[in-house]
């Protein structure tokens, strides 16, 4: 399962920088102009996990292959955008193909970086996009409901679902309600999916603080912060100038610099995590001579869907699986022990895999 995050927000609040620290590319596209970014920039980056390599310890491998995520930088949004203003609305695909969302919003203070509406007001910032978003989600579900009107109307159940699933986001909508807040049932979540809407995606608010606000306590991040509670968002944040330096230094260069800011973990960790917990998502293994690779899965996901996640003829060629955790492996140094400890368990159709599981399937041909 690829995860895939937009990155977005208004102009000028750091979007590429942010784009830059995650994927670890040079900053030479970096620009005070409003639009520097003009089209939709795609780039894929390994999921950190030092799991990958602990168990490399254990169990010799030849490769070891991360999880990725796919993670797009979206041209800025202003007012107006869902009617043509700035970039238009040209651009919105990236972000109805994006799993999560990752809201940049600018807490930091810089003279010489144009602000787009003049003051810093992280909340007031994230309204606008917000506002847009709402806006192109309305034209969408008004589209949609009189297309399938006229069939709910003769009767077909389908549409009827379809329409009543529609109407009813359109009036959460209509009474000021985001769509990620609205409470829908598992089969309306399936109903309103193919219509890709925005505002229904899981946010992560992203507070881009400057090198004098490192721990994000900050004014500016506390009204982002009262927002996001009150909207059911999430919020971390980073010093985009200094993650994207980071990010193009040797390892050793990148720890020592980090160490001398006091950083414990990078940006791109600290992201990562939380997109994950947003989602819903955890990571299994699976561990040879070959490879040892990490494959994403949902919470809640039984084995024959985790072993699809490999290839997709062994959900329905499952048989069973051998299962151990990453601790067992800590604890016991080898699949061996943790065989002869009795620690390592066969598991059906019906099991529910685990973060940090360690998984054999045995497919029948």
């Amino acid at each position: 399962m690829a995860l895939t995050a937009g990155i977005l927000g208004l102009p000028n609040v750091g979007k590429t920088t942010v784009f830059q620290a995650i994927t670890g590319t040079a900053a030479e596209s970096r620009s005070i102009n409003q639009f520097s970014t003009t089209t939709p920039v795609p780039g894929v980056v390994d999921v950190p996990d030092d799991r990958l390599a602990k168990i490399a310890e254990h169990i010799p491998t030849k490769k070891i292959i991360p999880a990725q995520m796919q993670i797009t930088d979206i041209p800025a949004l202003v007012s107006g955008s869902s009617e043509g203003q700035g970039m238009g609305v040209g651009f919105l695909g990236a972000i109805k193909e994006s799993d999560a969302l990752i809201h940049v919003v600018r807490c930091f203070k810089n003279d010489g970086v144009q602000h787009v509406s003049g003051d810093l007001d992280p909340a007031t910032d994230v309204e606008i996009v917000e506002m847009e978003l709402t806006q192109t989600d309305r034209d969408t579900l008004q589209r949609n409901i009189e297309r399938v009107s006229k069939k709910a109307r003769t009767g077909d159940k389908e549409m009827q679902a379809q329409l009543a699933a529609f109407e009813k986001a359109l009036a959460a909508i209509d009474a000021g309600t985001l769509l990620r807040q609205a409470e829908f049932t598992p089969q309306e979540h399936k109903l309103l999916y193919p219509l890709f809407l925005m505002t229904i995606k899981p946010v992560l608010f992203l507070a881009n603080v400057g090198d004098d606000d490192q721990d994000g306590q900050s004014e500016h991040v506390a009204a982002l912060r009262d927002y996001a509670s009150r909207t059911g968002a999430e919020v971390a944040h980073l010093c985009g100038d200094l993650e994207a330096e980071f990010a193009i230094m040797s390892p050793e260069d990148a720890e020592t610099f980090m160490a001398d800011f006091g950083f414990t973990e990078s940006g791109l960790s600290r992201i990562i995590t939380r997109t994950f917990d947003l989602l819903g998502l955890q990571t299994f293994f699976t561990a040879g001579e070959k490879e040892t690779r990490a494959w994403v899965i949902q919470k809640g996901d039984t084995a024959p869907i985790g072993a699809g996640v490999i290839h997709t003829d062994f959900v329905k060629k499952f048989v069973r699986a051998e299962v151990y955790q990453f601790g067992d492996l800590m604890e016991f140094h080898s699949e061996k022990a943790i065989r002869d400890a009795g620690k390592l368990r066969l598991e059906g159709k019906d099991y529910v895999l685990q973060d940090g599981d360690i998984c054999h399937f045995l497919i029948a041909n």
